[in-house]
Parts: structure tokens; C-alpha cells; sequence
């Protein structure tokens, strides 16, 4: 009886596991620093099966030799204009479109200057999927009439949700070329902190892991 309760409850387990719903990625922004996170997204998301396989980067087109980035990105799989010497994983989708970008995403990184944060935050707010939350690999800091504000502040504030950071002394380039690396997640929220690490992790990427958001956004802007 023990058995067969014991075979009943592992066979729920893993169809409940089955039908889950994954974590789906969006990076937002395209530079040489978040083209570099987003291979670290791609690998991951194929390594962990609590992530959806594909993950979508926001790209502002341009052209390039005459043809469109995007189709340039989605065809070679390398970013030519930002970093060319990082290959991207297959599954890392280059998307023109910011709202379609974001669609469905659980789980949205942002990676581009922060001045273009509160448009863009409105655009994919109303689209993202079901329990989202975010993370912050902007550099710098920003001001208003009061003094500084955090740039995950900022994203806390508009998009109302858990927000990360992603702060450390790491160069695009030699993350493209699987340097060794070292960076810190700041996080309140430990569940969402670790799955944020999941994500990044690799073994020429490590990540650490700090319960104080402030403290590691104040250290990677003023470093």
C-alpha cells in the first residue's frame, strides 16, 4: 500500500512538474553588455528545464551593410554591430519590437540606458506574463528634485515588481569569449534571487548572491 501511494504521489509530482509553467526570458537591450548577459540567458535556458527554451532580445533596428540587425542577429546568430566576437545560442531570438519583445515574459532583464527606462516600462508592463519580475543590469544612477534615485527604484516603482540587480566589474568583450568572470546579484526576494542566478550562472560566469539591493547597486555605479 505504502508503494503504491509512495508511485501515486511521484506520478503527480512529475506531471505536475511537466505542465508547469516555465519562466519565460526577455532581455531588454541589445548593447555589448546585455548581448553578453543574453548568451549567458540562452545557454541557460536550454541547460534548466525551469526556463522556456527561447529567449527574446529587444533590438532598436538599424541597418547594417544594408540589411536589418535583427535579421542579421536571428540568421548568424552574432550580434555584428555590438559584439561580434560573441556567437549567440540559436534559442536567443532578436525581436524589433519592444511590446512582442516582452510578451509573456516572467521573468525581464533591462539593459539599456537608463533614460529610455520609464517609456519603455510603459510599453511592456501591460503585456508581461503572470508573477513577473525583474532585473537590473544598468549601469549608473539617476537624479530628481529629492537627490538620487536607484535605477531599481525606479523599475521597482513603475513596473511594481520584485526587482534585482546585477552589478560587477565584468567587460563585454572578454565575457564573449568565455573569460573567467565574476559578478554579484542583489536581491530582496531570496526565491526570486537564486532563480535570477539560475539564469546567469556558468562556469566562466560565477555569480554571487547578497541580500542588500542598495548596497550592490551604490558599489557597481560608483565603482
Amino acid at each position: 500500500k505504502h508503494r503504491g501511494k509512495v508511485a501515486t504521489m511521484l506520478r503527480n509530482f512529475c506531471r505536475g512538474f511537466a505542465t508547469a509553467k516555465k519562466e519565460k526570458i526577455a532581455m531588454i537591450g541589445s548593447g555589448n553588455f546585455g548581448t553578453a548577459l543574453v548568451r549567458l540567458l540562452g545557454r541557460n535556458a536550454k541547460r534548466h528545464e525551469v526556463f522556456d527554451d527561447e529567449v527574446r532580445m529587444y533590438v532598436y533596428e538599424e541597418q547594417v551593410d544594408g540589411k536589418n540587425l535583427t535579421e542579421i542577429i536571428n540568421t548568424k546568430h552574432v550580434n555584428v554591430k555590438y559584439l561580434p566576437e560573441g556567437p549567440l545560442p540559436p534559442n536567443v531570438v532578436a525581436v524589433p519590437d519592444l511590446a512582442k519583445a516582452a510578451e509573456g515574459a516572467t521573468m525581464i532583464v533591462f539593459c539599456t540606458p537608463h533614460q529610455f527606462l520609464k517609456p519603455m516600462i510603459k510599453t511592456v508592463k501591460p503585456v508581461l506574463g503572470p508573477n513577473y519580475k525583474a532585473l537590473s543590469a544598468v549601469k549608473g544612477i539617476d537624479f530628481d528634485d529629492n537627490g538620487i534615485v536607484l535605477i531599481s527604484d525606479l523599475i521597482r516603482k513603475e513596473l511594481g515588481c520584485d526587482t534585482s540587480i546585477l552589478m560587477g566589474a565584468n567587460v563585454a568583450n572578454e565575457m564573449a569569449t568565455d573569460s573567467f568572470c565574476e559578478t554579484t546579484i542583489g536581491y530582496s526576494d531570496a526565491t526570486n534571487g537564486e532563480l535570477f542566478k539560475l539564469a546567469f550562472h556558468d562556469p566562466a560566469f560565477n555569480v554571487g548572491l547578497v541580500n542588500d539591493t542598495v548596497g550592490v547597486e551604490l558599489c557597481g555605479a560608483l565603482k
